[in-house]
């Protein structure tokens, strides 16, 4: 997947919402239109025929009234807001035979009129009842513009979100994408030196057919170890993809981690012993977390074991387990060199190395802090590292304690997959 695949893909994420986007909004403003024009239009057809029927009729347009007997008007019923000028171009054109439409305009004024046969001293005549619906029309070329005026608003800030959102929604899929190359390339270069070196120490045991076991112990012994090295890294790496993937342990329940962390610290006692380093320990009693005894076996025992790697002779690790309102604390602090501030930033990365030439780490691949880091995640909990130069250096791990309500929902999404599980192998058979 190169970065025409990221383009195309951003592309996808920004035209296809965009036009969704950008559709409902004309169609939207389209519909406050025509609902509006349809309902203005009905209202002027009412009003028109209100005025009509009766001689008191209160309307927001203009009303008057001719009454036309043999082709020539007699009598006008008109306010003063028309001119003579408009009142006699109004009664040529609605006494003109040859006009086909009831709607007619004037300079800027929009007009509509009917006509109802009447009797007037005994004559028959007609009545005309027109209507100047300048105002009306006028609010629908206001309310026209102002939509458009909306839509062009609307489209253009859609524009801007889905610009924005499409540069940022395929950050998770470059992330993604990135760190499983840099997984691979990193292995590849881990796991390239052990396996030269057992190929090569096989090559030196068939290149001698006539020697025994016995002669080829230490190339025996070299290829064993090597395999054991990338056996190791294989494991860490099947670890850190199930975190990564998500697949949490099902097993997780409620756990009082106590006397899990007390072991695996008093697991360590004789190597901080052999190398001269004190191990000072401390446990809030009653500490429960949701999780299985195996992550925190894991967690505790990487933050140990980091914390022997890097402490000189007679210098000291402190472990403290501690309870407060709301978190499990554990916090592991080591004497010695410390970390440079630019170093703790990578800390947590997969294959970082803090001092690659460190005696102690030369055999090591550099992923059990991200391990830790992702055991924690997925526990919900939030791990650190602080360190001061030439004097210690700390990781602290943050756990939720234990919440009766978060883990009786656990159990039931648990039971309802398994009860799933059971329907279909039902239906299967």
């Amino acid at each position: 997947m190169d970065e025409k695949v990221f383009k195309r893909l951003q592309r996808k994420f920004f035209y296809v919402p965009l036009s969704i986007g950008w559709a409902l909004v004309i169609i939207a403003c389209l519909l406050v239109y025509l609902v509006s024009r349809v309902q203005t239009i009905t209202d002027i057809e009412n009003d028109i025929l209100k005025a009509a029927a009766g001689p008191y009729f209160q309307s927001d347009n203009y009303v008057y009234v001719i009454e036309v007997e043999n082709h020539a008007p007699t009598t006008y019923y008109s306010p003063d807001y028309f001119t003579a000028d408009e009142i006699q171009f109004v009664v040529n054109r609605v006494t003109d035979k040859t006009a086909q439409s009831t709607n007619f305009s004037h300079g800027q004024r929009r007009y509509l009129y009917i006509s109802n046969p009447i009797t007037q001293s005994g004559r028959p005549a007609v009545k005309y009842t027109i209507m100047d619906c300048t105002k009306s029309y006028n609010y629908l070329k206001t309310l026209g513009v102002t939509l458009i005026c909306i839509s062009i608003v609307g489209m253009l800030a859609i524009f801007l979100f889905f610009y924005y959102f499409a540069k940022h929604a395929i950050k998770p899929v470059r992330q993604s994408f990135l760190r499983q190359q840099e997984l691979i390339a990193n292995a590849s270069h881990e796991l390239k030196t052990p396996l030269t070196v057992a190929k090569t120490n096989l090559e030196l045991i068939t290149g001698n057919p006539s020697s025994t076991v016995k002669d080829n112990t230490k190339w025996l012994d070299s290829a064993q170890y090597q395999i054991s090295r990338m056996h190791s890294l294989i494991l860490d790496m099947l670890e850190l993809t199930k975190y990564d993937a998500d697949r949490i342990n099902q097993e997780r329940t409620e756990l009082k981690i106590n006397d899990i962390v007390e072991g695996m610290t008093l697991s360590f006692e004789a190597i901080c012993y052999e190398k001269s380093v004190t191990l000072d320990y401390s446990f809030d009693r009653d500490v429960v977390v949701y999780a299985t005894q195996a992550e925190i076996e894991k967690i505790v025992g990487i933050l140990i074991d980091n914390a022997i790697k890097y402490t000189p002779t007679n210098g000291k690790i402190t472990l403290r387990l501690q309870k407060t309102r709301r978190h499990a604390i554990i916090a592991v602090t080591n004497t010695g060199v410390g970390i440079e501030q630019e170093k703790i930033d990578h800390i947590f990365d997969r294959f970082y190395k803090v001092d690659s030439s460190h005696k102690e780490t030369k055999n090591s691949f550099g992923l059990g802090l991200s391990i830790a880091k992702s055991i924690v995640n997925s526990l919900k909990g939030n791990i650190k590292c602080e360190s001061k130069l030439d004097k210690y250096t700390r990781f602290t791990i943050e756990l939720p304690l234990y919440n009766q309500e978060f883990t009786l929902r656990s159990k039931h999404e648990k039971h309802k997959k398994s009860s799933q599980k059971l329907s279909d192998e039902s239906k299967s058979l």
